[in-house]
């Protein structure tokens, strides 16, 4: 696929407050779509004919909705271009030979499993993420065929080394990323020391940021903030288009301290501002997924996704950036570049364990 520069495009792309203030709609093109999805109730208990016994189960239900832009309330202001839909082939083509380190909780280990099948269309489980805690190893995946971009995940709850969580200096010497996602907020800390890790964590950010400028590399940081666990997940059967309810209803039942995730990531995107970083992107996924309350795990589970929907909406946010700020000239200086180190795939063919004999990771304690 031929790369065009982005003035070729016969509408601006959006902008972050475009994305940042959109809305979950029905896809148009789904033959899911039905009058009765179309007019389903927020609320389970409100399903007409459902039995009190029996809550509806939003987890086995084909996924109906994307994330569509903010419309845009000046007249005169045209319309922006936002894919809404992930494009593996753009994808690829944008990141050849590309390293891609996710460094986070659970919640990233969501965004890097899809970002595996939307590239490869394999699956990595639960188990392999559960594997890399244990173990203290990196979970490396190669995706886009010949085009070789590597995929890596490593655990870290709090941004600092602790337990099971190996400290980000490290991993940064054990490979040399040519981008970086990066989140923490779902495992609650207090805010001084939420504080003290950001900033330490982007100093470090920065320096490997340095390192990429010297090498003449176009590496781009992502922030990825975090949205909100939700109380009784399990009594919405579809999303909800409204952010200050959410917020207030998250507000008024208050659980694990999840009313406090919206302050810390305004002190994460107030600390990313005073950093002293080149360049950081942000992938607003508070608004996109305290909007999608029906997609917790279950009653006892309502911080993670049963679906990939939400993370899936992630990952093409990213990509959204990547096709605005990519350049020809980046493409071809990283697919010329060879990194140091081994880039093999260390998990099963079955996507359900690590592949132990590939495993070339050094056990950090």
């Amino acid at each position: 696929m031929e790369m065009e520069r982005n003035t070729t495009f016969k509408k601006e792309l959006c902008n972050r407050l475009d994305i940042r203030h959109g809305k979950w709609v029905h896809k148009l093109n789904s033959k899911n779509v039905s009058a009765e999805a179309a007019t389903m109730p927020m609320y389970a208990q409100n399903i007409v004919g459902a039995n009190i016994n029996q809550k509806y189960d939003a987890c086995n239900a084909p996924n109906l909705y994307q994330w569509q832009v903010a419309e845009r309330k000046n007249e005169n202001d045209s319309s922006c271009e936002f894919q809404q839909e992930f494009n593996s082939e753009l994808f690829c083509d944008l990141m050849k030979n590309s390293v891609i380190l996710f460094i986070g909780d659970s919640i990233t280990w969501e965004m890097y499993a899809s970002l595996v099948h939307l590239t490869d269309g394999s699956n990595v489980t639960k188990i392999v993420h559960n594997r890399a805690i244990q173990r203290k190893i990196a979970i490396v995946v190669n995706v886009c065929g010949n085009n070789h971009v590597t995929l890596i995940y490593r655990w870290n709850k709090h941004l600092m080394e602790e337990g099971t969580s190996v400290a980000i200096e490290n991993i940064l010497k054990e490979t040399f990323p040519t981008m970086i996602v990066l989140n923490t907020g779902a495992h609650y800390q207090p805010n001084n020391s939420y504080h003290d890790n950001i900033d330490h964590a982007l100093d470090l950010i920065g320096s490997w940021q340095e390192m990429c400028q010297n090498r003449n590399l176009p590496c781009p940081f992502f922030w990825r903030t975090t949205p909100p666990g939700i109380f009784n997940c399990k009594n919405f059967v579809r999303p909800v288009n409204n952010i200050t309810m959410m917020e207030e209803y998250v507000a008024s039942n208050p659980l694990y301290n999840w009313e406090k995730i919206r302050h810390q990531n305004r002190i994460a995107l107030q600390r990313l501002e005073s950093s002293r970083l080149a360049s950081y992107h942000i992938i607003d996924a508070y608004e996109v997924g305290i909007q999608r309350p029906e997609l917790q795990v279950s009653s006892e589970d309502c911080m993670h996704h049963c679906q990939p929907a939400v993370a899936d909406t992630y990952n093409t946010i990213m990509l959204h950036y990547l096709q605005a700020n990519r350049t020809l000239e980046d493409i071809s200086k990283l697919a010329a570049y060879e990194y140091p180190f081994n880039r093999t795939t260390n998990i099963s063919p079955s996507g359900h364990d690590v592949d132990w004999s590939q495993d070339t990771t050094p056990y950090l304690s």
